[in-house]
């Protein structure tokens, strides 16, 4: 799997750290905020870390003549050959670590697991690289705020990877709500369906070829069952988050846009639910969550069931405008035409992946940067929290602490698994 050079390349970082996160054998002059833009031209070498589903998403990012992919990893052996077959000349790997310590790799994409996403983004950073970063950025709010000053500290382009920020058509949707062609809006409905059900299995040998103890890194031990590899692993709370911090987070940084909240949250969330008997995921079936907001003042409300798909109601004083993908007036009547020329208008961005390359030229911050990602994904934390707790919680988004009170304020973090850490 590992070829000499890459394996001593492992030992050498692991002899100098003992264990997950530490100081890098090398920090490129960018990463310590002393170089000049990247040279016109000059082609930015990645690494694709996970490439399973939203791997091979990324993929395309082979055929950008700013980019290229110089090697592919995976803890499943049949996972990285394929994307080797696809890409063609790369490397492989299944343990990350080893990537980091190579000086000719400028920027990861992490497309694993929502549980590994903090460790590797900020080992990442550390060793000087930029990072794209699948969403949800993180599997607690605590691993999101780190990852964020990590990302300051080195002076890293990291992008979250949800791709609406880069659609015309949903910008153009918040830039009807953001400029009043809806009225005041008061109230945001986002309907999803619920989350997956499977009876209770008994666990089965880890099949060759798939380092599970790898796979499982930080979270804590478990026996392995397919179903929590791979795509379904969003329905184990220790490995994601349920639906709403999968879709959610998506449907989430639509609103953020379109409300203006990019840089606060809500200020008390309320949530109800319900679990599924002999379920072998533990994220609820059911799940209701109440957001309410105070700057602007509005309330967001998340349904599972939400009537089969995904859908977000904005209500206005006006009209209310509803979609995913499209949207269009439902209730009510506004100007839907194109935004004038005389009205305030949001980043435009046509190509997620693309938008990230820009950035890591110019060495500005992308359209969906690690700070706003961060406060997108606290939303779907926040509602798991008050879920989990059974109550309503408030929640102070500058501190990002619940205000008194000890016991929501422990549910920030989660403990890793022996030797890694953040």
């Amino acid at each position: 799997m590992l070829t000499n050079q890459q394996q001593l390349s492992r030992r050498r970082f692991l002899k100098s750290t003992g264990v997950g996160l530490a100081v890098p054998t090398f920090i490129s002059a960018r990463a310590l905020g002393l170089g000049p833009e990247r040279p016109a031209g000059e082609r930015v070498v990645t690494a694709l870390i996970g490439c399973g589903g939203r791997g091979k998403g990324l993929m395309p990012i082979h055929e950008d003549p700013r980019a290229t992919i110089a090697a592919v990893c995976d803890v499943d052996d049949a996972r990285v050959a394929d994307a080797k077959k696809r890409i063609g000349e790369c490397d492989v790997y299944r343990d990350f670590r080893p990537i980091l310590d190579r000086r000719d790799v400028d920027a990861v994409l992490i497309a694993t697991p929502d549980h590994w996403h903090a460790p590797i983004t900020v080992m990442a950073c550390q060793a000087g690289k930029d990072v794209y970063c699948e969403k949800p950025l993180c599997r607690t709010i605590g691993e999101g705020r780190k990852m964020v000053e990590v990302a300051r500290r080195y002076d890293r382009v990291v992008q979250m990877g949800t791709q609406y920020r880069s659609r015309a058509k949903t910008r153009q949707a918040c830039e009807w709500v953001r400029n009043g062609r809806l009225g005041k809006v008061h109230t945001v409905r986002l309907a999803h369906p619920c989350n997956r059900t499977h009876p209770c299995e008994p666990p089965q040998p880890v099949p060759p070829g798939l380092d599970w103890d790898l796979w499982l890194g930080p979270a804590p031990w478990a026996e392995y069952h397919p179903l929590r590899c791979h795509f379904s692993f969003r329905w184990f709370m220790d490995y994601g988050g349920g639906s709403i911090a999968d879709n959610g987070v998506h449907m989430f940084g639509v609103v953020s846009w379109a409300m203006g909240t990019d840089a606060t949250g809500p200020v008390t969330i309320e949530a109800t639910g319900r679990q599924a008997p002999n379920n072998l995921y533990d994220a609820p079936e059911d799940m209701s969550v109440r957001f309410e907001f105070a700057e602007p003042e509005f309330v967001m409300q998340w349904d599972q069931p939400g009537g089969g798909k995904l859908n977000l109601d904005f209500v206005g004083s006006e009209a209310t405008l509803s979609g995913f993908w499209d949207f269009s007036v439902t209730k009510g009547e506004a100007d839907l035409s194109p935004t004038r020329s005389d009205e305030p208008q949001l980043v435009v961005s046509e190509s997620h992946s693309g938008n990230w390359l820009d950035c890591i030229a110019s060495r500005r911050r992308p359209v969906m940067d690690v700070e706003i990602g961060h406060r997108v994904t606290t939303w779907s934390h926040l509602g798991n929290i008050a879920y989990e707790l059974g109550r309503k919680v408030r929640w102070d988004p500058v501190a990002e602490r619940f205000p008194d009170d000890d016991q929501a304020n422990r549910l920030l973090d989660v403990a890793y698994r022996e030797p890694w850490r953040v």
